[in-house]
């Protein structure tokens, strides 16, 4: 992913396309600044899929073409990434459209689409795309301490072994109820020895702010994405300029992770 998207040096910054009910062409727009403002990845909002007032094809088209225009200015080379989470029958086609319209990365929700999707569509070589994990419907696997999977095995070695490169999770301190423990040992699943199998990028994400980034600079250091949704629109009404702060805060930190 770094190689892609020419960033060797810095946390990777992700966001996304909301809210929910914007036309195409109104989510295509929103893909342009966030791009031109700086961001990396750019994915589609976990319950875009295939709706009537953005359709999966008109959606894909004009949100890839939006963020090659912003490349063009910019000379970056952010990446559009949608929802490939669907109906069974129907994620391998919408990837391979995806690949076709030129999109830079899949993101799916193996809870939703099974696990195996996601190898299936790792495993195919006329795909080549990044792939993200979003854990849309995995909480209910690891709320209990007595039962269920570990978080360390699930998000970090299971979504390894199915072959994503980022796994998507709740931060600690946000919205969700993930610890700081628990997001720490998602970390570890996440990079851990596993033979020729390569450490995975982790994406802390839920209810986070640009105001606890430098915070969880100190707790991931360089080796994370980070994923900043509502948080990214409510810090000013200027979405352009929030992006380029989010952009120069990490730019400054030179530290490591602390765990």
């Amino acid at each position: 992913m770094r190689k892609l998207l020419d960033v060797y040096d810095r946390p990777l910054l992700f966001t996304a396309l909301k809210p929910m009910g914007l036309s195409a062409c109104q989510l295509a727009d929103l893909a342009y600044q966030l791009a031109l403002g700086g961001m990396d990845i750019i994915k589609d909002d976990h319950g875009l899929t295939n709706q009537p007032f953005a359709p999966f094809e008109d959606r894909v088209r004009l949100c890839v073409a939006a963020v090659a225009r912003a490349n063009r200015e910019t000379g970056n080379r952010a990446v559009y990434v949608p929802n490939v989470t669907a109906p069974a029958d129907q994620v391998l086609p919408r990837a391979k459209l995806a690949k076709e319209l030129g999109a830079g990365g899949l993101m799916l929700a193996p809870a939703l689409a099974g696990i195996d999707v996601l190898r299936q569509l790792a495993e195919d070589d006329s795909l080549s795309l990044p792939i993200i994990s979003h854990p849309a419907f995995q909480g209910s696997y690891v709320l209990s301490p007595e039962s269920g999977m570990s978080h360390y095995a699930l998000f970090g070695q299971l979504t390894r072994l199915a072959g994503a490169d980022a796994v998507i999770y709740p931060n600690f301190g946000g919205r969700f109820s993930f610890s700081r423990e628990e997001c720490q040992a998602i970390v570890q699943g996440a990079a851990a020895s596993m033979g020729h199998i390569k450490p995975i990028f982790p994406s802390p994400g839920g209810g986070m702010s640009l105001e606890r980034v430098p915070e969880l600079l100190e707790v991931y250091g360089r080796d994370v994405i980070f994923l900043i949704g509502g948080g990214l629109f409510k810090h000013s009404p200027d979405l352009l300029g929030n992006c380029r702060y989010f952009r120069r805060i990490v730019e400054k930190f030179n530290g490591t992770r602390v765990y």
